[in-house]
């Protein structure tokens, strides 16, 4: 069993590791078995797909870290907390979202719907 703030840790963490096998070990941490991830430019089920889906971002947005940017809200199996990336000389763009997540008896992550708050025209 893990708690709230542990699971926002490791998730916020699978999305900065770029070692393959270990961001792997965080992920299994972090979501169950089935779990997902759906935001409104990826998304995957299992942790094969979310495993996949972070390192497709990590190639598309290299050097790029998240950042815990809010207070974790919990209640009732659920979770919400907002995070930033880049706006660093290594990342120039600058993104920040809010992440909603349902959570498992043991913990971890059942899905999470992320939502972005600020994005650069990208064109």
């Amino acid at each position: 069993m893990i708690s709230v703030n542990e699971a926002v840790a490791n998730y916020i963490a699978a999305w900065n590791e770029t070692d393959a096998a270990k961001r792997r070990a965080i992920i299994a941490r972090t979501w169950s078995e089935d779990g997902g991830y759906l935001d409104s430019h990826r998304e995957g089920t299992g942790h094969d797909a979310i495993d996949a889906m972070i390192g497709a971002t990590q190639d598309h947005f290299s050097g790029y870290r998240f950042r815990l940017a809010s207070g974790i809200e919990a209640h009732h199996g659920r979770v919400r907390f907002s995070w930033t990336a880049g706006g660093t000389v290594e990342a120039p763009l600058f993104f920040a979202g809010t992440d909603f997540a349902t959570i498992a008896p043991d913990g971890r992550f059942t899905m999470v719907t992320g939502f972005t708050d600020a994005m650069p025209n990208l064109g």
